[in-house]
């Protein structure tokens, strides 16, 4: 995944909100979220088993996302290391808290891993924590409001495309404080998943597909996209398009106890 925005404590319906956007190679086979235990709902990595974001249905209100961290804007990702990075995220899920799971990064552990960006958030915390330093990992809290992650920093503005999903996304947080219905909600942060403009200030040096929302290209592009609901009681609704959100429609995961989305749920 290479476009993740988190809106904490911006709604009163829904205190976490985390807005998604997959990016990967075509070939690459997966399966869209689904219950893959009693407590876990998450995409499926058919090739190596792990998941690129996933939440708890205990009534935690956990989420977890994993995102391939490069080490510097002109730079590539790192390639994969001696263990799968989606593993990583499947296991931050399972894990008793995000502190066990934090408490278990050590240098040795990160090591393994080619370079990662790990998100965690429940209803108490919200955090990333990545390896980009090379050695021991990093640990960033997120403070209430918007944070826009990509391949590089939280927020970090070296990044065209963290850029320009931040100005999208930002330009919702008034409308998200205002209160929406669930629908209005799910169509406006779709709206901004499917972007294609560049952004602002894209370096204009060939990369400027790379530099949208919505990834287009022969090879490697936006697979899918994700919407996660998070309300005060720790229930979360999740929205899922299995494919380019710009031409592919959100469709809510089936989850027992959950009737289809009203016109003001």
């Amino acid at each position: 995944m290479c476009t993740l925005a988190v809106f904490r404590n911006v709604s009163t319906a829904w205190p976490l909100l985390v807005a998604a956007n997959r990016d990967e190679f075509f070939g690459r086979a997966s399966a869209p979220p689904s219950r893959s235990s009693e407590l876990l709902l998450a995409g499926r990595d058919l090739v190596a088993g792990g998941t690129w974001l996933g939440c708890r249905t205990d009534g935690s209100g956990r989420v977890a996302a994993l995102l391939n961290r490069r080490p510097s804007p002109d730079l590539p990702a790192t390639g994969p290391g001696a263990r799968s990075r989606g593993l990583l995220c499947l296991e931050a899920l399972e894990a008793p808290t995000i502190g066990s799971t934090v408490a278990a990064l050590d240098g040795e552990a990160v090591a393994l891993y080619g370079g990662f960006n790990l998100f965690l958030a429940d209803l108490r915390e919200a955090l990333v924590v990545d390896n980009g330093s090379g050695g021991e990992p990093r640990t960033q809290a997120l403070a209430d409001g918007l944070s826009v992650l990509t391949n590089l920093d939280v927020n970090d503005p070296r990044c065209a495309r963290q850029r320009g999903a931040a100005q999208g996304f930002s330009a919702l947080v008034p409308k998200l404080r205002g209160g929406l219905v669930l629908h209005e909600a799910v169509d406006l942060l779709a709206a901004v998943l499917a972007g294609h403009d560049p952004g602002p200030d894209a370096a204009g040096d060939g990369r400027e597909a790379l530099d949208r929302v919505c990834v287009h290209t022969p090879g490697y592009g936006t697979r899918s996209a994700t919407l996660l609901f998070v309300d005060a009681a720790g229930g979360v609704r999740c929205f899922h398009a299995d494919g380019a959100p710009c031409r592919t429609p959100f469709r809510e995961v089936p989850q027992p106890g959950l009737g289809d989305m009203g016109e003001g749920s």
